[in-house]
């Protein structure tokens, strides 16, 4: 569940040059007793920067070649394992033949030949949001939706050209997942809102899209939404950053309002549908929270959605609250509440899995739930050696 977690970063001074010295050695400290398997890792200082742009190789003590992918802030991006109180060491050098190749794992994409929607994927799952035409005719759906996925490689755009050229339904499984989650007027699969006192003020659509990294073990997506009315404020603008890595079950996504004048709670929540009213999870100490979802047809074989959040700073509260009125199936939602004062940066981790999917259960969803927030609280030390 961590493989999407920021490693804090120390780094070695100087400035680097690739005529100056042929490798960079990196090692990567993992402090803890929890192994962190198949994770991405960023690198960052001076010595990277000046990589960047550059074709890089990055190999391990056994000479193995690693995924690796430059990120728009100039991170360098590496994907392995990093076991339990031990040390990697890796090696980056310029690769002069470029023969380096990570296959493209993580990728987003926006359809405007359907609503324009922002729908993006990773080994493990896919996502999707609606953009402006869909508010343009009438849509009022709100929160995150959810493309589950059996196989590790890219196939939302597949899917939606089979929709539309041969008339095979994303609705339906073909041998890689589907569409069979219900949104609604809700927060969907993880989506976050302000709130004026006990209102929710849901989004409705983004306004704009901008993909910062997309891929191969990376996609950054800057999300701005429409102008709406919170509290006694007109034209408050949310900005949200998505990003999503390989191996991992959660998005980081990273919240700020322009134009907001006073405090307001923030909430984010998973909806609670007919079908599994009760299978909801909250942590105790309120560090994450999870349900599972049994799609819009329980019925047909669809297996289970696994749906969580990890608070890596523990909200004010987190519960279950009825929706007054109903929105179709969807009865309620599991809730956290933090009060958000203008000018600060949110950031909550959210996503999903499937029983078909390599979800093996609630409590194994659970304790990945649990083991992303110690690795939040316990990073990966990442040094460069002089």
């Amino acid at each position: 569940m961590t493989k999407s977690i920021l490693a804090s970063i120390m780094i070695g001074g100087g400035i680097f040059t690739a005529a100056a010295a042929d490798e960079i050695h990196v090692s990567i400290h993992n402090p803890s007793s929890s192994d962190r398997m198949e994770e991405v890792v960023e690198i960052t200082g001076k010595k990277i920067t000046s990589l960047s742009g550059k074709p890089v190789r990055i190999t391990d003590a056994a000479g193995q070649t690693l995924p690796s992918q430059f990120t728009y802030d100039n991170k360098l991006l590496v994907f392995g394992d990093f076991p339990a109180m031990k040390t990697t060491p890796l090696i980056i050098s310029i690769d002069e033949a470029n023969s380096s190749v990570t296959d493209t794992v993580c990728t987003a994409q926006i359809r405007h030949d359907k609503q324009d929607d922002f729908t993006w994927e990773n080994d493990r799952c896919g996502y999707r949001l609606y953009g402006p035409s869909y508010r343009q005719e009438g849509g009022k759906v709100s929160g995150y939706d959810i493309w589950t996925k059996s196989v590790p490689y890219p196939v939302l755009k597949q899917r939606y050209d089979d929709h539309a050229d041969y008339g095979m339904s994303y609705h339906k499984d073909f041998g890689s997942g589907m569409d069979v989650y219900t949104v609604g007027r809700t927060l969907g699969a993880g989506m976050n809102a302000l709130m004026d006192n006990d209102t929710i003020c849901y989004p409705c659509a983004y306004e704009k899209c901008e993909f910062l990294d997309n891929g191969p073990l990376r996609v950054t997506a800057k999300v701005t939404c429409y102008p709406e009315t919170i509290g006694k404020d007109k034209g408050v603008v949310e900005t949200r950053t998505v990003t999503l890595d390989r191996g991992s079950w959660l998005n980081r996504t990273t919240v700020s309002y322009d134009g907001l004048s006073e405090k307001h709670p923030i909430t984010t929540g998973i909806v609670v549908h007919r079908q599994n009213r009760k299978a909801y999870n909250i942590d105790p100490e309120k560090r994450y929270l999870a349900y599972v979802d049994l799609t819009d047809n329980p019925a047909n074989g669809n297996g289970a959605i696994f749906i969580g959040i990890v608070n890596p700073t523990l909200p004010d509260s987190i519960s279950y609250v009825p929706l007054t009125p109903e929105v179709g199936d969807a009865i309620g939602q599991l809730q956290t509440f933090t009060e958000y004062a203008p000018g600060e940066d949110y950031t909550y981790y959210w996503g999903a899995g499937w029983s078909k999917g390599g979800v093996k259960g609630m409590q194994a969803w659970l304790d990945s739930l649990k083991k992303c927030y110690e690795d939040l609280r316990q990073p990966l030390e990442v040094r460069i050696e002089e």
